[in-house]
């Protein structure tokens, strides 16, 4: 079960307002340039004595501006005031901001950062281990696995060695491991036209793309539709 809180409204975005409060850890998690999005969190390990059990995903989008630190001990989170607003504005004065534009202040520790964007919010709960963030779904246009904690640009950097890969394959099986990295494998597919209609079917997968196309060309000799799809194997 997940507790979700997501606020874009003027209503709920009150200048000098607190949104949020947690003597967790937090750490800046991800971002991409897809839709602006900054995503922080702070870690559950619900598999160890004393430790929190859920996860906390918090998510800005879309950022206009951003001055944070890359970990925060115990955040709190406020509108700020419509003083603080103007100054922040104002230092970067080389910025188009929008109306919807809200300065949010992070305070941790009696310092402060802030994130100038259109919204903020965040999810609690227990994070599967193949689960990348609260905040990653699957595209029903591509249903695959998503990899990634946000989806758009991928600078590849969850993208996981070949010793690595190896590593996974030869470990023992343990359910509780997080799998945030991944390699991609090459699948050649195939469709057969049946009487009831088109059978689609994978018919074989490869750790290289060239690997992939040598059996795609045996394949096509034979005159069947395929094709090469890439899909992430989580490591």
């Amino acid at each position: 079960m997940t507790d979700s809180t997501w606020l874009n409204r003027d209503h709920q975005l009150v200048p000098g307002k607190e949104l949020f409060r947690s003597e967790r850890w937090f750490h800046l998690l991800a971002y991409t340039a897809s839709h602006s999005q900054l995503l922080m969190r702070s870690v559950g390990r619900p598999d160890e004595p004393g430790e929190p059990e859920t996860t906390i995903d918090l998510l800005f989008k879309p950022v206009t501006v951003v001055k944070i630190r890359d970990n925060h001990r115990g955040l709190a989170i406020r509108c700020a005031t419509e003083a603080e607003s103007a100054q922040v504005k104002a230092e970067h004065a080389s910025v188009s901001f929008d109306r919807d534009d809200h300065v949010f202040v992070l305070e941790s520790q009696g310092e402060s950062d802030y994130v100038v964007a259109m919204a903020v919010g965040w999810t609690e709960g227990v994070l599967g281990h193949t689960q990348q963030s609260f905040f990653s779904h699957v595209d029903p246009g591509r249903p695959i696995w998503p990899s990634r904690p946000l989806a758009g640009v991928d600078p590849g950097l969850t993208i996981a060695s070949t010793r690595d890969l190896v590593e996974a394959l030869s470990a023992e099986e343990s359910v509780t491991i997080r799998r945030e990295r991944h390699r991609f494998v090459h699948v050649v597919m195939t469709r057969v036209i049946r009487p009831d209609g088109p059978a689609v079917t994978g018919a074989g997968v490869f750790l290289t793309r060239a690997d992939a196309e040598n059996a795609l060309a045996a394949i096509t000799a034979r005159s069947v539709d395929c094709w090469i799809e890439e899909l992430p194997i989580a490591v």
